[in-house]
């Protein structure tokens, strides 16, 4: 899975085997060794903890190309694009279609996927999806042969949005 550093927006790779069945793991960053906890995506946790604004938390989508995650874009809109040549997320990926697949964000802060009908398919945890499918913290996807991952984090109050 893909890590972001809370603190210096940092990208690297950790092995989700290494949770060893464990909920959470206490990591430091290889960047600036920042300390904090990430969450084992195969223990589902909800969506945005209870009892919080589920609009207070940013949601980003991390594109992995050959194994290097890229630049995390942040969803600002109901709906994003992802395609080979047209979206808000642009893939160069010549197995994905023009427009490949959408991300939804609900009023209730829930993030949705869908395929848009291309030619390759969509994959989540390895399954072609034929209809709207939820995404969670942490869920990977695939479009052609990119892979994702969305990441929720709540808002950094000292930071300004983009």
């Amino acid at each position: 899975m893909i890590i972001i550093c809370p603190s210096c927006s940092g990208r690297f790779y950790y092995d989700e085997n290494r949770f060893q069945g464990r909920a959470t793991k206490r990591l430091g960053c290889p960047n600036c060794v920042h300390e904090f906890e990430i969450l084992n995506p195969h223990q589902p946790a909800p969506l945005v903890p209870s009892g919080l604004d589920p609009l207070r938390f940013n949601r980003y989508v991390v594109l992995t190309v050959s194994g290097v995650a890229m630049d995390p874009y942040v969803i600002q809109q109901a709906l994003v694009l992802i395609g080979r040549s047209e979206g808000e997320i642009i893939t160069h990926d010549p197995q994905c279609s023009r427009r490949h697949a959408q991300i939804c964000l609900e009023h209730d802060g829930s993030v949705w996927l869908e395929d848009l009908g291309s030619t390759n398919g969509t994959l989540l945890k390895g399954k072609v999806i034929k209809e709207k499918s939820r995404l969670e913290n942490n869920s990977e996807f695939t479009c052609g042969q990119t892979r994702f991952q969305l990441m929720i984090h709540p808002i950094a109050r000292n930071r300004k949005s983009t």
